[in-house]
């Protein structure tokens, strides 16, 4: 049986109406990065290969939910969780050929010899592995698409997590809420809380074992 693959975008809740309203997902500058061997190794790619450009990104990851992925990319209370379809995402984003596209790469500083130009924007530390990062990129001016965007479709999204902070009462309040909009092509869509920081069913079975 084939294991699903998932490509998962961690954000905040406050944009999560507009991205199911308009099926777009952001391209951020990375002039904001905080990493900024990230951000430089994107601007030597910029002026190496696109005249300056003002490149945008979306970072995505492939790697199983973290508990410090919410703290970092979803600010904790704040962040909520899209998983995408791999094969279907993917598929969308190369109908569109001003982004390029790849999992990004984390070699040791005396393997980067060995790094393209091409390479440079999916390059990434060593010490950021466990990210197991996926990147969309825009590189040219796009035909009928905001240049700081990119579309997804509906039947690409799969599932939402709430953040863990949420309260049972919120949770049913952001769930009331989305229903509004889970609708038609979307009612596929899961909305669910991600467990990291009470896992019954983890509990349950440590109990269970120790008192055997």
């Amino acid at each position: 049986m084939t294991t699903k693959k998932w490509l998962k975008k961690y954000t905040e809740l406050r944009f999560l109406n507009d991205t199911l309203k308009d099926r777009y997902l952001h391209l951020g500058s990375p002039n904001e990065w905080e990493d900024k061997n990230d951000f430089e190794a994107i601007r030597i790619f910029s002026e190496g290969k696109m005249q300056d450009f003002p490149v945008g990104v979306t970072c995505l990851t492939r790697a199983p939910d973290r508990f410090h992925f919410w703290h970092v990319f979803g600010k904790r209370e704040l962040g909520v969780c899209l998983w995408f379809c791999e094969e279907a995402l993917l598929s969308d984003i190369e109908k569109d050929e001003s982004l390029i596209l790849g999992a990004v790469n984390y070699p040791k500083t005396r393997e980067l010899s060995k790094t393209s130009l091409n390479d440079a924007p999916f390059t990434k530390r060593e010490q950021y592995g466990d990210e197991r990062e996926f990147r969309v990129i825009r590189i040219a001016t796009p035909g009928n698409t905001p240049i700081n965007k990119f579309r997804f479709s509906p039947s690409s999204l799969r599932k939402i997590y709430l953040n863990p902070w949420l309260s049972p009462a919120e949770v049913k309040k952001h769930k009331r809420e989305l229903a509004q909009q889970i609708t038609a092509d979307l009612n596929h869509v899961k909305v669910l809380q991600n467990q990291s920081l009470l896992n019954t069913k983890w509990i349950e079975a440590l109990s269970h074992a120790v008192n055997q």
